[in-house]
């Protein structure tokens, strides 16, 4: 199959997916305390230490009006994230459009995996949370996150580009996204770091050699 003919007019498709948390009213006090609370336990804690009954109490309300609200903690984490994750994905998706048909696509490409792993480094722990809720509790792949698929739909395209310059190697781009994706992953991050040492340069320049030299035609 010719990489070239895979996802026609993939930029009409980076209509960001609906955000579970936008329907929460930000301006309900409760809301506001939960988060507060939590914020403060996960920075004196720990993510893993801290349970919604503690995070209930450290607000100051029951278990119920906390539920009624968030029904795990990769809610609350996607609450406490939501406002850095949309700015985030919405200067890839700006850049991504400003950038059709000039400069290098592999250039671009490299940009925004750079990008990616930047966000992560400093967001590891929350995204992993969401990312353990999400799958966990739902029974989903992370794949289907609103955060990665709007992060997909972007590398999806990034390669696109790469493969109508004749750069890339005799693959689908769809499934090279989802691959890349599959690595760029706040739980390898971790596990990267935690176990193996491995720096914020160290990772970056491993998924770069697998996703940019690695697919790029000699």
């Amino acid at each position: 199959m010719n990489p070239r003919e895979q996802g026609s007019n993939p930029s009409s498709n980076l209509t960001p997916p609906p955000n579970p948390s936008s329907s929460r009213n930000n301006q309900d006090p409760y809301v506001q305390r939960i988060l507060e609370a939590a914020r403060a336990l996960f920075t004196e804690n720990g993510l893993e230490a801290v349970s919604m009954y503690g995070i209930a109490k450290r607000a100051g309300i029951g278990q119920g009006s906390l539920y009624r609200r968030f029904t795990d903690k990769g809610e609350i984490c996607s609450a406490l994230l939501s406002t850095s994750s949309d700015r985030f994905l919405a200067r890839l998706e700006q850049e991504l459009q400003a950038t059709e048909g000039v400069g290098s696509s592999i250039g671009e490409l490299r940009s925004s995996i750079e990008q990616v792993v930047e966000f992560i480094d400093q967001h590891a722990e929350l995204l992993q949370m969401i990312k353990s809720e999400f799958t966990g509790k739902k029974q989903l792949t992370q794949f289907e996150h609103p955060i990665f698929q709007r992060l997909h739909a972007v590398m999806a395209e990034r390669l696109r580009r790469v493969a109508d310059d004749g750069k890339l190697i005799a693959i689908d781009p769809h499934f090279a996204a989802t691959s890349l994706i599959a690595v760029l992953s706040p739980d390898l991050y971790l596990y990267q770091q935690k176990l193996h040492g491995s720096g914020k340069k160290d990772i970056l320049e491993g998924i770069l050699t697998l996703f940019v030299t690695g697919l790029q035609r000699s």
